[in-house]
């Protein structure tokens, strides 16, 4: 596995470049399809009027907003992230929305000093860190007295036929993917709760809870199939996979993706399960 430094690096190239850039274009569609999840997270985290939060990977924003409703004008959101990009598309839709209670940080949560806060929550931002001990221990140390944390992540490939169908699709047209190394930085870095049972306590954490939250996402956002053809082609595995390929395996790619996706059609929805943890803990 890469150094924790490389990892690092690779994510901030990453992110404020062109991946950073497909992410803000394809905003609107990835917030409507994970609405679920974070109306979820939300319930979940319980923010309460006047708390200060920290959102980690906050990227465009959407979680962000929505705790920067729940704690109220007396209360305030530090959203870190990053990605350049990511926290501009942010802040510019808390300025159309007259929401004033945010502050767009681009740091590095994992290594940076972070505001005290009483509360940090995190929407699939905390399991790409290089060094996950390290990430948490420092996220730990802006923890005020009886500070809680509530992130979502996602639980195993084969739990997450969202994902898992469109890679089936397109994997019979590509090289194999390397083979995956467990706990690696990554989508599916914190599916298995006793690694992050252990990452938390080294960091200095409470023995966190585990939630099982599944729930069924439109990936077309209700745009029709090609529309989920697209987002599923432009964000996540497959698009690394198809990344740099040639013009005729990207094609019979695609090909196999709109027909496999097919079959889970209904009307102008795609509807395909997605298997998330809600992880709790507090700090020790």
């Amino acid at each position: 596995m890469p150094h924790p430094d490389e990892i690092n690096a690779d994510m901030l190239a990453f992110w404020n470049g062109a991946g950073g850039q497909t992410w803000v274009a394809r905003q609107e569609h990835t917030d409507i399809t994970l609405a679920p999840v974070t109306d979820a997270l939300l319930a979940f985290a319980a923010p309460k009027p006047g708390q200060q939060v920290a959102d980690i990977g906050c990227g465009c924003g959407a979680p962000t907003l929505a705790l920067a409703h729940a704690v109220g004008p007396t209360g305030r959101v530090a959203g870190y992230d990053i990605s350049g990009p990511m926290l501009a598309e942010g802040e510019r839709r808390a300025g159309i929305a007259g929401i004033a209670n945010v502050d767009w940080r681009k740091v590095d949560p994992a290594t940076e000093a972070l505001d005290q806060y009483d509360l940090l929550v995190s929407a699939f931002g905390t399991m790409f860190f290089g060094d996950r001990v390290a990430a948490f221990a420092n996220m730990r140390r802006a923890a005020a007295p009886g500070a809680r944390m509530a992130i979502a992540c996602w639980r195993a490939l084969d739990e997450n036929p969202w994902m898992a169908v469109p890679m089936a699709a397109v994997a019979r047209h590509l090289p194999p993917r390397p083979v995956a190394v467990p706990h690696a930085p990554g989508m599916f870095a914190f599916a298995d709760p006793g690694h992050v049972t252990e990452v938390l306590a080294a960091a200095g954490w409470m023995p966190p809870s585990f939630e099982r939250l599944d729930l069924v996402l439109d990936i077309a956002a209700g745009r029709g199939l090609e529309e989920a053809v697209i987002q599923s082609t432009q964000i996540g595995a497959v698009n690394s996979w198809l990344r740099n390929q040639p013009d005729k395996i990207v094609a019979a790619s695609i090909a196999s993706l709109r027909e496999a996706l097919g079959v889970y059609a209904d009307g102008d929805s795609v509807r395909l399960r997605g298997a998330m943890w809600l992880i709790g803990s507090a700090a020790g």
